[in-house]
C-alpha cells in the first residue's frame, strides 16, 4: 500500500515536470505569439482575459461532468488530451491569413477551458493521495521540481525564438510549440498511471453557485475566496501587459525578455522547498499574511526604472513572494475544504477567479489607452495594480483565520526563520541546493532518462544508450 502510493506520488511530481515543461515551452510564449502575429495591445490583453473567464466559467460544470462519468482521473484525462492536441492548430495558424488573432483567441479559450474544467478533479484527486502531514512537504517538493522544469524550458524557448528571429521569426514559435505538445502528452501519460482513492458525493455537501456566494462574507473559506479573488484582480490589471511593455515599448529581443522572465522562475523553484517546509510549521496562513502584504512592492519597483539589471534584481524579489504566496493559498485551500466539497468549492473558487481575470485585465486594457507625453501608460497600469493590492491584503487578510494547530508565534518570527535559510543558502550554495535535491544536472539526467524510457516504450523496442 505504502509502496503504490509512493509510486502515485512520484508520478504526480513527474507529471508536474512535464507539464512546467509546456507551460515553458507554449502558455508563456502565447502573448509573444500573438504580438510576431500583428496583435495590438487591446487583442493581447483579450487573449489572456476571454480565455481564461469562459475556461473559469467551466468549473461551474465540472462537478456535474465529474460526478457524470464517475471518475474524477476519467475526466482529467478525457480534457487534458483535448487541451494536448489543441497545440497543432494554435501552432498551424502562422500559416494562415484570415482573422489570425481572432482564431488565436478562439482557439487559446477553448484550450483554457480544457485546462482548467480538470483543475477542481485533479485538485480533490491528487490532495486525496497526499497524507495530511505531508502536503506542504510534497507540495513544495512537487513545486520545486515543476520549477526548474519550467525555467529550463522557459530558458531553452528564449533560446530557439532568438535565434529563429534572426531569419524566420515564425519558425520558433512551430518548433516550441511542438515541443509543447509532446510536453503535455508525457504529463497526460503520467496522470493515466496515477490510480484514484475511492471519491463519494452525498447530498448533504451539494449547494449551487449563488448558495455559495451568498454564504462567502459569513465562512472562512468564503473570506479567503474574496481575498485571493481580490488579489487576482489587482495582479492583472496588469500581468496580461508585461510581454507588450517589454516587446514594444522597451523593445527587447526574446533572450533579454527571456532572461527576466526566468529569473523569478529559477528564484521561485530556489525558495518553494522552503516555504512548503515552513508552512506545516508555521501554518499556511501566516505565509499568505506575509507575502501577501508586500505583493503591492512589485509593480511598484517595476515603475521605477527600464534597467534590465534592476529588473531582474526586482524579479528576484518576485519569486521569493510568489513562490510563498502561491503554495500558501494552494495548501490552506486543503486545510479548510473537507474532501467531499473538495471539487464544488474549488469550481467556484476559479469561477470567480476567471472573473477577477477578466476584469482585471478589462481594466489595465482601459488604463492602456491613455497615453502621456511624460511616462508610458504601463506606469499607470502599475501605479493601480500597486494600489489594489495594498488596499486588499490590508482589509481581507486580517478577516482570515488559522484552521490547524500550527506554531504561535507571528509573521516576524516566520521572516526572520526563512531569511535565516536563505542566508545560509547564500553562505553554502552546494550544500544548500544539495539537501534541497536542487542540482540541476540530476534532475536533468532523471528527466532524460524518463523520456527515454517513454520513447522506448512507445516504440516497442530498446536502444542502447552509451
Amino acid at each position: 500500500m505504502v509502496k503504490n502510493l509512493k509510486k502515485d506520488l512520484d508520478y504526480a511530481v513527474k507529471d508536474g515536470v512535464a507539464h512546467s515543461a509546456m507551460m515553458g515551452m507554449g502558455e508563456n510564449y502565447l502573448s509573444p505569439y500573438a504580438i510576431a502575429l500583428g496583435a495590438n495591445d487591446v487583442q493581447v490583453g483579450l487573449l489572456t482575459s476571454i480565455p481564461q473567464l469562459l475556461g473559469s466559467f467551466s468549473q461551474l460544470f465540472s462537478t456535474k461532468i465529474t460526478e457524470k462519468i464517475g471518475s474524477r482521473k476519467k475526466m482529467v484525462l478525457i480534457f487534458t488530451l483535448i487541451q494536448t492536441l489543441l497545440w497543432f492548430p494554435i501552432g498551424l495558424l502562422m500559416f494562415s491569413s484570415y482573422q489570425v488573432i481572432w482564431n488565436l483567441i478562439l482557439l487559446v479559450t477553448v484550450y483554457w477551458i480544457s485546462a482548467t474544467i480538470v483543475i477542481p478533479a485533479w485538485t480533490s484527486w491528487v490532495g486525496d493521495l497526499v497524507p495530511v502531514k505531508s502536503k506542504g512537504k510534497f507540495f513544495g517538493k512537487r513545486r520545486t521540481y515543476s520549477g526548474i522544469s519550467l525555467f529550463v524550458s522557459l530558458t531553452i524557448a528564449g533560446m530557439i525564438l532568438f535565434i529563429s528571429s534572426k531569419f524566420r521569426p515564425l519558425l520558433g514559435f512551430g518548433i516550441i510549440f511542438t515541443i509543447a505538445f509532446v510536453s503535455k502528452f508525457i504529463s497526460w501519460n503520467y496522470l493515466r498511471k496515477m490510480k484514484e482513492p475511492a471519491f463519494h458525493v452525498y447530498d448533504e455537501n451539494k449547494f449551487t453557485f449563488f448558495e455559495f456566494v451568498k454564504r462567502m462574507p459569513k465562512t472562512n473559506f468564503g473570506k479567503f475566496v474574496i481575498f485571493f479573488t481580490l488579489m487576482t484582480f489587482s495582479v492583472n490589471i496588469a500581468a496580461p501587459y508585461f510581454s507588450v511593455y517589454m516587446l514594444k515599448d522597451m523593445g527587447l529581443n526574446y533572450f533579454t525578455y527571456t532572461a527576466i522572465l526566468s529569473v523569478s522562475k529559477i528564484t521561485s523553484f530556489i525558495f518553494i522547498g522552503i516555504w512548503g517546509k515552513y508552512s506545516d510549521f508555521f501554518g499556511n496562513r501566516k505565509i499568505m499574511a506575509l507575502t501577501g502584504s508586500i505583493l503591492f512592492l512589485l509593480p511598484a519597483l517595476w515603475a521605477l526604472s527600464t534597467n534590465v539589471i534592476y529588473l531582474i534584481s526586482v524579479q528576484i524579489l518576485s519569486g521569493f513572494l510568489w513562490s510563498g504566496f502561491n503554495i500558501s493559498t494552494f495548501n490552506f485551500i486543503f486545510d479548510v475544504v473537507s474532501p467531499s466539497k473538495r471539487v464544488r468549492c474549488v469550481s467556484y473558487l476559479n469561477v470567480l477567479n476567471g472573473l477577477a481575470i477578466f476584469l482585471g485585465a478589462s481594466l489595465g486594457s482601459l488604463l492602456m489607452s491613455f497615453s502621456t507625453p511624460f511616462w508610458s501608460s504601463f506606469i499607470l497600469v502599475l501605479i493601480f495594480s500597486a494600489l489594489g493590492r495594498v488596499i486588499v491584503s490590508q482589509i481581507m487578510l486580517p478577516k482570515i483565520k488559522e484552521v490547524k494547530w500550527v506554531d504561535g508565534r507571528g509573521e516576524r518570527k516566520l521572516l526572520i526563520s526563512v531569511m535565516s535559510d536563505v542566508s545560509e543558502g547564500l553562505k553554502y550554495p552546494i550544500s544548500f541546493l544539495s539537501n534541497r535535491r536542487l542540482i540541476v544536472k540530476r534532475r536533468s539526467e532523471r528527466v532524460i532518462e524518463e523520456i527515454r524510457k517513454f520513447i522506448e516504450k512507445v516504440l516497442g523496442k530498446r536502444h542502447k544508450y552509451e
